[in-house]
């Protein structure tokens, strides 16, 4: 196949860097997505995991709270037998002696219901917080799976946008000179999808550098490919030139 002139091949890679700049943002926003999606499903199991803390916590109450029952039990069994054998003392020192150890278990015992108590408590809260907590899950796994839907069809749209951008590159360039496009094809990957750029005044649109006035009227003349030599990226002159 016949090469075109250079400036239409310039021209070329002017539609032609249209183009990959739009297929560069949409693989930059095609990357991210897999990380959304993780990030949706982390905070799914996160909040699961919160619900079996949660859960685990309730056990540990419930588990010391029947334990702290067991022995209140025991010791009002104990005040029990020690009150029974009340009667069979037979001196008042022995008998306030017994008299001031049932008390004492007493005050234990007194102590322990209060412990029961707040035990109680905070099995209610926790059952409470559970309930709470399961409910808002079940929203927040509608709400998620609606985002990740989203995030899929949008996906597929890119898709779709990607393979109909990539034909009309293929239809490009095979109209431009290897070298040319072995050279334009190095530069955008290295300068993150920006190849070529149009001068502004006497700078590079890329890098915004200042060109000697030689590669302005080199840029002008359009017979060869002009490269910033700050940033190595293609120039051309935006003057008449018109991107379809």
């Amino acid at each position: 196949m016949e090469q075109k002139p250079i400036k239409e091949q310039i021209l070329l890679l002017i539609y032609l860097q249209a183009l990959d700049t739009q297929i560069y943002a949409l693989n930059k926003e095609k990357a991210a997505m897999p990380g959304q999606l993780k990030a949706i499903d982390n905070m799914i199991e996160a909040k699961k995991t919160g619900i079996k803390q949660t859960e685990e916590n309730l056990k540990n109450i419930q588990l010391r709270l029947k334990e702290k029952e067991g022995s209140l039990q025991q010791k009002e069994e104990q005040i029990k037998k020690l009150q029974g054998q009340l009667f069979q003392l037979k001196t008042n020192k022995e008998y306030s002696t017994m008299l001031g150890e049932i008390g004492g278990i007493k005050a234990d015992n007194s102590l322990m219901e209060e412990d029961i108590i707040k035990f109680m408590d905070e099995i209610d809260a926790a059952r409470k917080k559970i309930t709470e907590e399961k409910e808002l899950l079940k929203s927040e796994e509608v709400k998620a799976q609606k985002q990740k839907e989203v995030i899929n069809a949008k996906a597929a749209d890119i898709e779709a946008r990607l393979s109909e951008f990539n034909e009309k590159r293929n239809t490009i360039t095979p109209n431009i000179e290897k070298q040319v496009m072995s050279r334009y094809e190095r530069i955008l990957k290295n300068k993150d999808g920006l190849a070529i750029v149009h001068i502004e005044g006497n700078s590079c649109g890329g890098c915004h550098m200042n060109l000697p006035p030689q590669v302005v009227s080199d840029a002008k003349m359009k017979e060869s490919i002009i490269i910033c030599g700050s940033c190595l990226r293609i120039l051309y002159i935006e003057d008449n030139v018109e991107i379809n």
